[in-house]
């Protein structure tokens, strides 16, 4: 092979690497420009700031109640719209408690119970402000029709707080 023809080879094959590369590089954005889009639409949104980190949510807020147990954060970065879900547990015998004080600092509906367990229902969003958070909130377990006065049989009650930081 001579010389001018690798060269050719060469110059084909760094124009398609080039090709192949710009679509996925054109879907990145600096972390200034992350903030500056965050800052012109995404705050007012309710969207998390770009750069939160999926943590104890409640607690970083402030408003955790004693007996909740925090389990961990799970975010989903591959998602479009780049959601994080805080996980907590709260035994049965404090979960009225804990439920009262969602309901009364958050507004959370209340329990129902439906088909196979206690539910707040829908997700449910809450903000502090305009351009504060929007933290979506849930309460429930799967159990048996136990009422209220007998939650105490119920082992334990999951309680989610998630973000999201991207719009659909």
């Amino acid at each position: 092979m001579s010389m001018t023809c690798a060269w050719r080879l060469l110059a084909v094959s760094l124009c398609c690497a080039m090709a192949v590369s710009a679509p996925a590089l054109a879907g990145t954005q600096t972390r200034e420009a992350a903030v500056a889009d965050w800052n012109a639409e995404g705050r007012h949104a309710g969207l998390a700031a770009p750069d939160t980190q999926c943590q104890d949510f409640l607690q970083a807020m402030g408003r955790k109640p004693d007996t909740l147990e925090y389990l961990g954060c799970e975010q989903d970065d591959a998602s479009y719209i780049k959601p994080m879900t805080a996980r907590y547990r709260v035994r049965g015998a404090s979960a009225a408690q804990v439920e009262t004080y969602l309901h009364d600092t958050f507004g959370l509906p209340l329990l129902r119970y439906a088909c196979c367990g206690w539910s707040s229902g829908a997700p449910y969003a809450w903000r502090a402000g305009v351009d504060s958070v929007r933290y979506e909130i849930g309460m429930g377990v799967e159990s048996l029709h136990y009422p209220r006065e007998e939650w105490a049989r119920i082992p334990m009650f999951d309680v989610t707080v998630g973000v999201t930081r991207q719009s659909p």
